[in-house]
């Protein structure tokens, strides 16, 4: 299982994104009879927090509280602020990062049970199984930004549950309305094969990796491998890999008390100064002054010490 970061928070639970090795979320409904899943992230861009080209089965609707995000949906880039609401079809690739500072997300993921069986079968249904239709983004309006914020406290209410599936309900109303607004079909061709590579990477990024072995694993050229990594993830395959080692190189560092030197060659760096090198280089920080100030037991440092000066202001 791999952890993506941005720290998520779901009925006053934190917990973190796990995707598997085929770069699926894992998604937690709020119950079994319930397909819907509402919760919010929280990126630290001093952290350079991100989360990597992942997809999952749901559908999930995506709006920004606080900051902004650099988003894709299968190799489309945009940049997603307060004021427009992303909903993003299943199976799709997509990815966020920060821009120039901290973010704070709502994201309801659900799948199209939740609708009663006739909308779902003769509208929601074709919408979904279009080729053309991958996202859909709405520009948001004064109340529908108001109804959005009283999710961003979610408690498992009945009257909750009501309030999520009209609000969802209001949101296919917009996007039929409008027809959405994505028309170029996807080349599934494509899509099958960037996938293969990049879970082909995510798996032996630990290991020497070529241009022409994540190629010849998805029986393609090198020509194609190198477009279709930038059309899809805006770098090359030996970029993109180096990027991934150290994602998880830094999950591993502010996760683990292991030594920087044994996560150097966990993630296929041979020289640590090396590691360090081009670890400082993406986030800004050597491997341990990243520890220092991002890892789990400064975190829960931090944590204690909010709680410790609340308790002092309450006595007090």
């Amino acid at each position: 299982m791999k952890q993506s970061f941005p720290k998520c928070n779901q009925s006053d639970m934190e917990f973190v994104i796990s995707t598997n090795e085929k770069q699926q979320e894992e998604v937690r409904f709020l119950s079994g009879d319930f397909p819907v899943s509402v919760y919010t992230q929280h990126y630290r861009h001093a952290a350079s927090d991100y989360v990597p080209l992942h997809w999952h089965g749901e559908l999930q609707v995506l709006w920004i509280a606080e900051g902004a995000l650099e988003y894709s949906v299968n190799g489309r880039h945009f940049v997603l602020g307060p004021d427009k609401l992303l909903l993003v079809n299943r199976r799709q690739l997509h990815g966020s990062r920060t821009m120039d500072g901290d973010t704070r997300t709502l994201c309801i993921n659900f799948t199209p049970d939740i609708f009663h069986p006739l909308i779902r079968e003769n509208y929601v249904l074709p919408l979904l199984q279009s080729d053309s239709f991958t996202h859909s983004l709405l520009l948001l309006l004064p109340y529908q930004t108001e109804k959005l914020k009283t999710f961003l406290n979610w408690k498992c209410e009945p009257l909750q549950y009501f309030s999520v599936i009209n609000f969802l309900s209001l949101v296919f109303e917009d996007i039929l309305g409008s027809g959405g607004n994505t028309k170029n079909p996807q080349d599934y061709e494509e899509i099958k094969l960037i996938q293969t590579m990049i879970r082909f990477v995510q798996t032996h990024y630990s290991e020497p990796l070529t241009v022409r072995q994540i190629s010849d694993h998805a029986i393609t050229n090198k020509n194609r491998c190198t477009a279709l990594f930038r059309k899809y993830t805006g770098l090359s395959p030996i970029k993109y890999l180096n990027e991934y080692r150290l994602y998880t190189a830094k999950n591993m560092i502010v996760n683990s008390d292991k030594p920087i030197s044994e996560i150097s060659a966990d993630v296929g760096y041979n020289q640590i100064s090396y590691f360090i090198e081009q670890f400082r280089g993406s986030y800004g920080l050597p491997p341990l002054k990243y520890r220092n100030q991002f890892g789990r037991r400064q975190l829960e440092t931090d944590a204690s010490a909010v709680s410790v000066a609340r308790q002092n202001k309450i006595s007090g």
